[in-house]
């Protein structure tokens, strides 16, 4: 198993990997072997897209594109434009996760163009490795990844074509490139770290002109976000520098977590030779100033991340990006033997997770009811269920829930806007922009909880409170009836909290529009006091 793994050594006694290797031995049978693998894991991954529920993160995300904006609170606007175009077409979630559909063979395309030069079996060995690593090769969900991933993906093939052409107009373009991945996700500022970095190794003239010109590519991406920031409570920054980060810590589980992350999204064979850097391919001797770029542009990030890790777990998605510079710097400093082994490994790695993901697909949902989040289970898949059970209170109600998951996740299947009832998370904070609780004061609102709960906890902010439960598959979901909303209560014992706690700005930010504190509290700025910087 390790031999197939990490793929260093002579052939015999590994069949698998003498099979792929002769697969890929020329140009027109590595051809074959690609369109093969497009073929099936593009089947595999519609069949996905279309049968898969829809996730939290993506009824969130579906949320943006009901209500473009040029910014959003915990990340970038792109992937909310992209929905807002895709929702007028159709609700349905195969449509919605289109983009997340084709990203893979797109990113491989990228790939194959830039290896093509090096030899037709080598660009098509390349695009094959990155259609079956395991992000590619299993995701259909529609996330601020996405973008990200394209507009990453552009952005190397541009740098790359700039440092060989030396053109000023690609330098721009690949700036161009990289706005667009600045308003996708802010994990694009590692790859434009990574880019400085490796244009200022060993500058001279025609560089700097360069990354000069990169920088005033991305900068009217970059501007966009300042300017909706600076009039918004600044969202994206409290978000991702101060709010989501109360679990921080140093610990020692998180590190090693990570090099299994960077191992199972890389694969071993490409995550060991890429952080040893052993080179033995043919062209390796034809593309050494590429294949130094390359490196650069993926080892810069994942050390950045390896920097994080020790006080915060890293998630598998962050790395997306950075997967393609890291499979074209494998391709181009390994042999065929070493290639053939990686396919043959990320080919085992994604049947394995087909199988296992389409296992569960055909898994009754009451299969699960011995999970501790089995309401959450039923939510997500059977969302229409719950959808048509809370039929009674709409119309007559708002319909709300006690965090962002379950508000979003219900929202896509009611087809409406579903508010976040209470203090919530740093998660549930975009809520804040859609709802003004002023509007709702003396309504009556449900709100709809997987956690049981007492009369007490909301009597204060209602005339009267009814406590009712469904049952959906076996799973228990209470409902809050609050009859006649005390908006003043609330104001002062939850938005007030909610101030001090997730728009309390550091004094380092400059002061400007901010709906929540202009909203509810105009008299009180949205400012952490003096010596309470977090």
């Amino acid at each position: 198993m390790c031999a197939v793994f990490f793929a260093d050594t002579p052939t015999g006694g590994r069949p698998m990997i003498a099979f792929v290797e002769r697969a890929f031995a020329d140009a027109a049978s590595a051809r074959r072997s690609f369109l093969l693998v497009l073929v099936t894991i593009t089947a595999l991954r519609a069949w996905f897209a279309a049968a898969l529920p829809f996730t939290s993160d993506e009824a969130y995300f579906h949320l943006w594109g009901q209500n473009p904006d040029w910014g959003f609170y915990d990340h970038p606007p792109m992937i909310g434009w992209w929905l807002a175009a895709l929702d007028a077409v159709s609700h349905h979630r195969f449509v919605l996760r289109l983009p997340a559909l084709v990203a893979p063979p797109l990113v491989a395309a990228v790939g194959w163009r830039l290896l093509r030069r090096h030899g037709e079996a080598l660009a098509w060995s390349g695009a094959t490795l990155l259609l079956l690593v395991p992000l590619n090769a299993r995701n259909v969900a529609i996330t601020t990844d996405i973008p990200l991933m394209l507009f990453g993906a552009l952005t190397v093939a541009l740098y790359l074509r700039a440092r060989a052409s030396g053109r000023m107009a690609d330098f721009l373009l690949a700036g161009l490139a990289l706005g667009g991945a600045l308003l996708s996700k802010y994990f694009a500022g590692l790859l434009a770290i990574a880019i400085f970095l490796d244009m200022i190794r060993r500058p001279d003239r025609r560089s700097l002109t360069g990354l000069a010109l990169i920088v005033a590519g991305s900068l009217p991406g970059a501007a966009i976000q300042v300017a909706w920031n600076a009039q918004h409570c600044w969202p994206n920054v409290m978000f991702n520098l101060v709010n989501r980060h109360g679990d921080a810590g140093l610990s020692w589980r998180t590190p090693p977590l990570y090099l299994l992350t960077v191992a199972y999204v890389l694969t071993p064979a490409i995550a060991w030779r890429l952080l040893t850097g052993r080179s033995d391919g043919v062209a390796a001797h034809v593309a050494r100033r590429e294949r130094a770029s390359l490196r650069w542009l993926a080892l810069v990030p994942l050390a950045m991340f390896a920097a994080l890790s020790l006080v915060k777990t890293i998630g598998l998605h962050w790395l997306a990006t950075f997967v393609l510079p890291a499979v074209l710097w494998f391709v181009l400093s390994s042999g065929a033997r070493a290639r053939a082994g990686a396919l043959a490994a990320a080919g085992l790695i994604a049947a394995a997770h087909w199988v296992v993901i389409g296992a569960l697909a055909l898994v009754p949902t009451e299969a699960f009811r011995s999970l501790s989040n089995y309401q959450g289970v039923v939510m997500t898949v059977h969302a229409d269920e719950l959808a048509r059970a809370l039929a009674p209170w709409r119309g007559r109600y708002a319909i709300a829930s006690d965090g962002y998951s379950p508000a979003a996740t219900i929202g896509y299947a009611l087809g409406e806007h579903v508010l976040v009832f209470g203090p919530g998370t740093s998660h549930a904070r975009h809520d804040d922009i859609l709802t003004d609780f002023r509007a709702l004061d003396g309504r009556d609102i449900l709100i709809v909880r997987r956690r049981d709960v007492s009369v007490a906890e909301y009597e204060p902010y209602f005339d009267r409170v009814t406590l009712r439960d469904i049952s959906i598959r076996g799973a228990v979901f209470h409902l809050v009836e609050g009859h006649g909303f005390r908006y003043p209560v609330y104001r002062d014992r939850v938005l007030d909290s909610v101030r001090q706690r997730y728009y309390a700005l550091p004094r380092w930010l400059p002061s400007g529009a901010c709906y929540f504190c202009d909203r509810y509290f105009p008299g009180r700025a949205c400012r952490a006091p003096a010596g309470a910087e977090r």
